[in-house]
């Protein structure tokens, strides 16, 4: 792979929500490899509100927001219990890092752990940059 669509979670285009992954107001879509990052488009969050914490049918909906744009990775600075649901679909990234053009750069510098997280499958985990 030589590049990657990425998710990540925002409230002011700027800096991770301070939310989980789930209530972020939109996601920034940023196609990634080691040495380039584009913006490919910025999604409004219209999944459906929790009934109850790590709701099932909340995973869902973010996914199928997700998946339709060919997003493998998930970046947040905080996920819920739902990450477990997200792992089988895509690569989660907990960032250590509030900025997101920060963790851009981070995710540049581990391009290759990612990759190898993606190619891992159903059972990836997560990582921490």
């Amino acid at each position: 792979m030589k590049e990657i669509i990425f998710a990540f979670a925002t409230d002011d285009r700027k800096n991770f929500t301070k939310e989980h992954f789930g209530e972020a107001k939109e996601y920034l879509i940023y196609k990634i490899s080691k040495t380039e990052s584009n913006l490919e488009a910025i999604i409004t969050n219209v999944s459906p509100e929790e009934k109850m914490h790590g709701d099932p049918n909340k995973a869902k909906g973010v996914a199928s927001i997700l998946k339709p744009l060919d997003v493998k990775v998930l970046v947040s600075k905080a996920f819920g219990k739902n990450i477990v649901h997200q792992q089988k679909k895509f690569v989660v990234i907990l960032s250590q890092n509030m900025n997101i053009h920060e963790t851009i750069k981070n995710t540049q510098t581990t391009f290759d752990q990612i990759v190898t997280k993606w190619k891992e499958g159903t059972e990836r985990g997560y990582l921490k940059i």
